[in-house]
C-alpha cells in the first residue's frame, strides 16, 4: 500500500514539475521566435530580451528547488553557510519580478529598511525568499501593496513578505506547505503550484534551524515570515562560551 501511495505521489510530482517548467519555456519560446520572425520589432527586441533572461533565472532557480527536493529526501543536501546580507538577497528577488509587479500596478515597500545579516546558504535562501516573492505577486491584488519587513530580535532574523488581497481561509493556512496543495481561489487564476515552492521552502528553512510562519487576514492580507537563526552554525554550546 505505501508503494502505491509513494508511486502516486511521484507521478503527482512529475506532473506538477513538467507543469511548472512548461510556463516559463512557452514564455522563452514565444518571445524567441518573434525575434527571429520578425513579429517582434527590432526597436522592442532588447526589454523581450531581458523577459527571457529573466524567464531563464526562473528556470534555473526551479530546476535548483527540485534538484534540492531530491537531495533533501536523500538526506544529502549540504549547505555552504557564509554571512549574507538577506535585505540586499530579497531586493535581487523583487527585481527579478519587475514586470509582473509594473503589470499590477503595486506599492513595494520598506525595501530601503537597514540591513539585515545572517550565516545562510545564500542560493538555498534565494529559492526561499524567490518562492515567497512570487507567491505574494501571485496572488496580490491588481494596485495592490507587496511590503517587506527586517527584524532582529535576539538571535533570531525575522524577513516578512506580506501582500494586500484576499488572504487565505484558517483551512487554507494549515495545508498552505503540503507539497502539492493549491487553494481553492488559486485553481481558478493560476495554475502554477504553490505547493512544491513552499514545501521545499520549509525544508531549507529548517536545515538553517528556523521556521517559516504565515500570517492571513482573509480579505485582507497574507504575510509569511522566515524566522532563522543570526548563525545556525554555532550551537548552544558556542553561545554560552
Amino acid at each position: 500500500h505505501r508503494m502505491k501511495v509513494l508511486d502516486e505521489s511521484r507521478q503527482e510530482f512529475v506532473a506538477n514539475v513538467s507543469h511548472e517548467l512548461r510556463t516559463p519555456m512557452t514564455t522563452i519560446g514565444g518571445f524567441v521566435d518573434g525575434i527571429l520572425d520578425g513579429t517582434i520589432k527590432k526597436s522592442r527586441q532588447q526589454e523581450y530580451l531581458i523577459l527571457v533572461s529573466q524567464e531563464i533565472q526562473r528556470l534555473r532557480i526551479l530546476i535548483s528547488s527540485m534538484l534540492n527536493m531530491s537531495r533533501f529526501e536523500a538526506g544529502t543536501l549540504q549547505p555552504n553557510f557564509q554571512e549574507t546580507n538577506l535585505t540586499e538577497l530579497v531586493i535581487k528577488v523583487v527585481l527579478m519580478f519587475e514586470k509582473r509587479i509594473e503589470e499590477k500596478n503595486l506599492q513595494v515597500e520598506e525595501l530601503d529598511s537597514s540591513r539585515l545579516y545572517a550565516v545562510v546558504d545564500p542560493d538555498l535562501m534565494q529559492q526561499v525568499i524567490y518562492n515567497l516573492v512570487e507567491n505574494a505577486v501571485k496572488f496580490v491584488n491588481q494596485d495592490g501593496t507587496l511590503s517587506f519587513n527586517f527584524n532582529e530580535k535576539e538571535d533570531m532574523c525575522i524577513v516578512g513578505i506580506k501582500n494586500t488581497g484576499e488572504g487565505l481561509k484558517d483551512s487554507e493556512i494549515e495545508q498552505v506547505f503540503n507539497r502539492f496543495y493549491k487553494t481553492d481561489s488559486s485553481r481558478g487564476k493560476d495554475t502554477t503550484g504553490l505547493g512544491l515552492g513552499l514545501s521545499i521552502s520549509r525544508k531549507i528553512v529548517h536545515l538553517h534551524n528556523g521556521h517559516i510562519v504565515v500570517k492571513s487576514v482573509y480579505g485582507e492580507y497574507t504575510e509569511f515570515q522566515v524566522r532563522i537563526p543570526r548563525d545556525c552554525t554555532k550551537t548552544e554550546k558556542d553561545k554560552k562560551n
